[in-house]
């Protein structure tokens, strides 16, 4: 080891004697760090110094004021006399020439365990991850598969939606990769929005079950070519709404209380409701011989029979029917939430009509009884027959505005669910399919207007019925003719008000 020369050890010694008065005073820096004459150090000084010029223990900066000699062993020959004493051999020191090293500060930030700093919890990390990752997309291929045997939303919203999933699962993969909190969350999260979808994949299937239960309905099986010929997005057509008086099975013969036509256009977005009161007073084409008996009467002989008298009053061509019964209508009413339903008159209807419900002149929110005991309600009413007609036309008008509302993207399958087996269509599961998906595409309100036939009370003699005269409406032929003007009028795509 070299010797110091006279000015390293002059040096040396005021260092030292300095940091012992400062020790002795008990004064402090304020800086950690000093130079030989006590004056503060920037840190950035001591960090530039440290990582870069400082290279040893027995080397000093040649930039240094103290450092103004051309070695270590070339000095004065004045001093070579200098006397002084050998101290042990010691090891230089940074601290010596007046720096020192900062504390290490204790973090507060508490560390994970070893596992989370290894390799091998990182390995583990992307293997839930990608375990995760593996689950939501099997869902998600379920949920959407479902969604097309469902046949009813849109191809535009599964695109949509499938998108937004895939966003989904890629954004919960990535928290697997965060901090132990994010981690749990974004892995709950992925269990439970896969769990929704595979119970919204089964509910789906489910519906499509039932849907099937709904359609290709065998009243009529003389319509069925005519019927399958259809194309219900493009084409108009005329459904026959008919509502028998019983509850429970849909496959039970009864009279059509409910004898209502749909006409649809479905390009020009219009709907014409006709109403027929059950006492008019026509003949049953293939039954009668050409005597005439109540519409309602109709309805004993099967609905194709009900179908072929309004046909020849009408002279229109009726290739679909729909049949609902008491139960049936109830249960649509209560999946939809109630409906807002407009009467002409105020009135109570009685407990032959199910209930007593204070109807009032304007709009009324009905759940499903109500509005039932609003249909069949007569006795209450001046006009009898004919204004329960129109009431029973209010009501299936506020159902198909609250079904063309967006709530149906929700209450839709849920419906179809509810009233499989209370109600009965001839229209192909295709056919109702490609209905349900315009609508839903459109979102577009439909004008629907609504129609009554008209005539005159009289007590006449009818086919079905022996025992004297019934109550009856005799048709007003103005009316049979107006009708039949706006039917055709909705076919051609002209817009019709009432």
């Amino acid at each position: 080891m070299s010797k110091m020369s006279r000015q390293e050890r002059q040096a040396y010694d005021q260092a030292m004697k300095r940091r012992k008065k400062q020790s002795s005073s008990g004064r402090r820096s304020r800086s950690r760090y000093t130079d030989y004459d006590g004056n503060e150090i920037d840190e950035s000084y001591i960090r530039n110094r440290r990582n870069g010029r400082y290279t040893g223990y027995d080397t000093y900066d040649r930039y240094s004021d103290y450092d103004d000699y051309n070695g270590y062993d070339d000095y004065d020959d004045d001093y070579d006399d200098y006397d002084y004493e050998e101290r042990p051999r010691r090891t230089r020191m940074p601290e010596d020439l007046g720096f020192g090293y900062p504390k290490e500060r204790k973090s507060s930030r508490r560390r994970g365990t070893e596992d989370d700093y290894s390799g091998t919890g990182r390995r583990n990390r992307k293997k839930n991850g990608k375990l995760i990752l593996l689950i939501q997309l099997i869902a998600t291929a379920v949920f959407l598969a479902s969604a097309v045997y469902l046949g009813m939303i849109p191809w535009l919203y599964l695109g949509i939606g499938a998108v937004v999933l895939l966003i989904l699962a890629l954004l919960i993969y990535r928290m697997q990769n965060g901090f132990r909190k994010k981690r749990f969350l974004g892995g709950l999260l992925g269990l439970l929005i896969s769990a929704v979808l595979l119970v919204a994949a089964f509910y789906m299937f489910e519906v499509r079950s039932a849907l099937n239960d709904i359609t290709d309905g065998n009243e009529a099986p003389e319509l069925k070519e005519t019927a399958a010929s259809i194309d219900v997005s493009k084409d108009p057509f005329s459904v026959y709404i008919s509502g028998i008086d019983v509850y429970g099975d849909i496959t039970q013969q009864s009279r059509s209380d409910v004898n209502i036509i749909a006409t649809v256009n479905p390009k020009t977005k219009q709907i014409l409701l006709v109403t027929t009161p059950r006492d008019y007073y026509v003949p049953i084409p293939g039954v009668s011989g050409g005597y005439p008996d109540k519409l309602t009467h109709a309805g004993t002989y099967g609905i194709a029979t009900s179908m072929a008298t309004l046909e020849e009053l009408y002279d229109v061509d009726i290739p679909f029917y729909v049949r609902v019964n008491f139960t049936s209508l109830i249960e649509m009413v209560d999946t939809l939430g109630g409906i807002d339903v407009d009467s002409e008159l105020a009135f109570t209807t009685g407990d032959e009509s199910g209930m007593v419900v204070d109807v009032k002149e304007g709009t009324n929110h009905f759940n499903g009884k109500e509005a039932l005991a609003f249909c069949r309600e007569r006795h209450a009413l001046a006009d009898g027959d004919n204004q329960r007609g129109k009431n029973q036309q209010a009501v299936i008008e506020a159902m198909l505005k609250k079904a063309a509302s967006p709530s149906i993207l929700i209450k839709g399958p849920r419906l179809i669910d509810q009233v499989s087996g209370n109600t009965e269509t001839n229209m192909s599961t295709s056919q109702l399919q490609e209905l349900v998906r315009v609508q839903l595409a459109g979102m577009n309100g439909w004008n629907v207007v609504s129609v009554a036939a008209e005539g005159t009370s009289s007590s006449e003699y009818c086919y079905s019925y022996s025992g004297g005269p019934l109550s009856v409406i005799i048709p007003d032929d103005a009316s049979v003719a107006s009708i039949q003007e706006k039917i055709n009028a909705v076919e051609a795509g002209e817009t019709i008000s009432k």
